[in-house]
């Protein structure tokens, strides 16, 4: 034993506070609803590790009336969309009660904020509007709504 105390004895919690996000982008392109959406998600606390990259929001060309929302992640540890479920679950929690989330119909999460992306596919809920998105369900019910897709 070198005579440091023990580790076991005092646990160290790392908390969402303890990781510096310093990559969100927020630039004078983005429209209204991007700003509003970027600025309430950044206030969650996300899990360590995780940081918010960037948000898009627009019209849904062929839903007039609707829009499309997709967040940007970067999560450096992820290898997989299905590492992204627990937060974009808690972001569509968030989403669905804003006036955004009203007339959004489509929800993409990626992790194409990473440095180093280890994959291009992402999250989508392409009937936003069909799911509650209030925690009535099980967590794990809520994120099996999440469907796993490769872009075009």
């Amino acid at each position: 034993m070198s005579g440091q105390p023990s580790q076991a004895n005092s646990p160290t919690v790392a908390t969402a506070s303890t990781v510096a996000c310093t990559n969100t982008k927020f630039t004078d392109s983005q429209n209204s609803d991007e700003k509003y959406l970027t600025a309430e998600i950044a206030k969650m606390q996300f899990p360590v590790g995780t940081c918010l990259f960037m948000v898009n929001a627009g019209d849904t060309p062929d839903k007039p009336g609707k829009t499309y929302v997709t967040v940007h992640l970067d999560v450096a540890a992820s290898t997989s969309p299905d590492d992204l479920r627990p937060v974009a679950t808690d972001i569509a929690h968030l989403l669905k009660k804003t006036e955004i989330g009203l007339r959004t119909s489509v929800v993409d999460i990626n992790n194409w904020g990473a440095a180093k992306p280890k994959y291009q596919t992402l999250l989508t809920d392409e009937n936003f509007q069909e799911h509650p998105w209030n925690g009535a369900s099980t967590k794990a019910a809520e994120m099996a709504i999440w469907k796993i897709v490769d872009p075009e």
